[in-house]
């Protein structure tokens, strides 16, 4: 039988219309139902037919050997052209069926799902600093060559710092030029590898590797220097959580003027090359850079990621101006120690603000004049800006904070009395119900930061009480009555540095992992406590106690005419003011019960005791201007 349906289906083909419609038609239409489904453009393995009978509609759509169908063709036609085919049967598999041409302008076609391309080599770093790339301004990735070539020809590049992830540099005008700034400072923070990126031996095939062992440990020989050349680089996260911080301050006064994101790649250019040399030529023995020797192709690849933050420059930082003599009497450090607390007060009161790394680095000032010899104005008329030093608060890397919307009522600093800067109740209070969007830096991420050598610095200290504060409430809470804790309720590293005397083994507790998210604005009062305690001991190692002067040696600064004896007395009693503040935030103060809780309380107390007025929280922008004329 099978040999004779060939000749079966040519008579068939013979028979009167009629008659041809009533016996075969629905079985030649399952055939072409058949042939449908095989012509179709499926990937991988062809399914049965779930629906053995599709409306005839549907089949406009499909196509039939390598023509679509046309309009108004009938069945009839294409059972003549399945028996010119001389197709026996639908179940019939490959028979070396020619390769069909897939149309590209059917209706269905355009319904179909597309997978998105996989990311090519070019595209995984793009794909990697997109949190950063949002936040720019150029919103893209700029060759770090091509970017210096837009520097050069108008600004001079100098190396001015280093702060715990990143190097700063100053940009100064070759010329006076409308429209640019003339100077400001870029801090320069290097990304680690995104995840995905291709190592070496996956770029370079032709590589050393003889078999499949020695390519397997080639690769893990790669990680592993990656690991440990990204170690002291930045989290994309952690540099968006900077950028944000920055744009949530930028409004508060005595708090960094952000300008500019911009992201780069590759290797430093000879600019920045020549700019690091300098700076590390001039750093004594001891202090030379933490950072890799940019000159050295070692020291990073073609693909190295930066992101570039711009921002105004705040003047000189403190230690800088504390080598070279400054800051050194009484007037200096009363404005610089209040000029800082009424930032910090602002910012607690405007974004629950927490610096969390306020040592004297990352407080700038600047000055009318020169910040190392200032001359003290009206001291008998006011109790505040006796010398014009102004101060900025600066490096947020480790900083916590509310994100507050330009638009939120939140922003009370910006009112025109001290009382409702600084109103008892909380501005969060009212929308409590929606929980803001914190920017912050786990701080446990890396334990080394509270494992310092506090005999050679106390700054190190100040980590350990922060975070006693956090856990505890209590910056001494770590030294009080060790031997009774229970010891399952922490866990130690077994490796530890060189300690200090007082140095315990670092706690970490198992049960609030994400704690440095929530505000404890003590820690800003243990970073006050630190600056007022360095500087008065700078004014003493200066021989400036007030005390110990005499009124002419005390008035040798002051201009304009000015009672001697009453000068004297008002430089000590500053001096006794500031000794008693200190008191009032020793850290085994701040422990107890009733104590001060944050910088905006002390300010709070400084307007109660008449140390300072409410013109000097909000400001004394008409009396300077009247100074200036005169």
């Amino acid at each position: 039988m099978p040999p004779t349906k060939p000749k079966t289906r040519k008579q068939t083909t013979q028979r009167p219309p009629k008659k041809e419609v009533v016996v075969t038609t629905v079985e030649l239409e399952d055939q072409l139902e058949a042939l449908t489904l095989e012509a179709k453009p499926v990937p991988g393995s062809v399914e049965p037919l779930k629906d053995e009978r599709k409306p005839r509609k549907p089949m406009g759509y499909e196509t039939f050997g390598d023509e679509p169908r046309k309009e108004g063709e009938t069945c009839a036609n294409k059972v003549q052209q399945a028996a010119d085919k001389n197709l026996s049967t639908p179940i019939q598999k490959t028979r070396g069926r020619p390769k069909k041409t897939i149309p590209t302008q059917l209706p269905h076609m355009n319904q179909l799902p597309t997978p998105e391309p996989s990311p090519g080599p070019e595209d995984i770093y793009t794909a990697y600093v997109k949190p950063l790339v949002e936040l720019s301004d150029r919103r893209t990735i700029v060759p770090f060559t091509q970017w210096t070539d837009e520097l050069d020809p108008y600004f001079e590049i100098t190396k001015i710092a280093e702060a715990s992830f990143s190097e700063v540099y100053r940009l100064t005008t070759k010329s006076t030029m409308p429209g640019l700034a003339q100077e400001s400072v870029l801090k320069l923070i290097a990304l680690r590898t995104p995840p995905d990126a291709p190592l070496p031996s996956e770029t370079n095939p032709g590589g050393r590797s003889r078999g499949r062992t020695d390519a397997t440990q080639q690769l893990e020989r790669e990680r592993a220097d990656r690991e440990e050349n990204d170690s002291w680089k930045s989290e994309v996260d952690d540099v968006q959580g900077e950028v944000r911080l920055l744009q949530n301050l930028n409004h508060i006064p005595g708090f960094t003027n952000f300008r500019e994101l911009t992201l780069l790649q590759g290797r430093p250019t000879s600019s920045f090359n020549r700019a690091w040399r300098e700076w590390n030529k001039s750093r004594p023995r001891g202090k030379k850079s933490v950072f890799p020797d940019p000159t050295k192709k070692a020291s990073y690849d073609d693909n190295q990621l930066w992101a570039v933050v711009e921002m105004q420059d705040a003047g000189t930082d403190c230690e800088k101006v504390m080598d070279k003599g400054g800051l050194s009497n009484i007037w200096e450090v009363w404005d610089v120690i209040w000029g800082v607390c009424l930032s910090v007060a602002k910012a607690e009161e405007g974004c629950r603000f927490e610096h969390r790394d306020l040592h004297l680095e990352n407080v700038c000032i600047r000055a009318n004049g020169n910040v190392h010899q200032t001359i003290v104005k009206n001291p008998l008329k006011r109790k505040l800006g006796f010398t014009g030093l102004e101060t900025t608060v600066i490096d947020y890397t480790l900083s916590r904070a509310d994100i507050i919307p330009p638009s939120s009522p939140k922003h009370r600093f910006s009112s025109s009395s001290a009382d409702s800067c600084f109103s008892t109740t909380s501005p969060f209070s009212s929308l409590s119900a929606q929980a803001p969007d914190i920017a912050y830096l786990d701080l446990n991420k890396d334990q080394g930061l509270f494992q310092g050598d506090a005999s050679e610095e106390y700054q190190y200290e100040i980590y350990r009480y922060m975070r006693s504060v956090a856990y505890h409430g209590d910056p001494l809470a770590q030294y009080r009555d060790r031997e009774n804790e229970e010891q399952e309720e922490r866990v130690y590293t077994t490796e530890t540095p060189r300690r200090s005397p007082r140095k315990p083994k670092p706690p970490r507790r198992r049960d609030n992992e994400h704690i440095w998210k929530s505000f404890f604005p003590k820690t800003n009062l243990l970073w006050v406590h630190f600056i007022l305690y360095k500087l008065l001991e700078h004014v003493e190692a200066w021989g400036n106690v007030p005390e110990h002067l005499s009124p002419q040696d005390v008035t040798r600064s002051v201009v304009g005419d000015a009672e001697a004896n009453k000068v004297h007395k008002k430089a000590q009693r500053l001096f006794k003011i500031l000794r008693k503040v200190e008191m009032l935030i020793e850290p085994g103060v701040l422990g107890r019960e009733g104590s001060l809780g944050s910088v905006k309380e002390l300010v709070v107390l400084a307007l109660e005791k008449g140390w300072l007025d409410p013109e000097d929280v909000v400001g004394r922008e008409e009396e300077e201007e009247e100074e200036d004329e005169g």
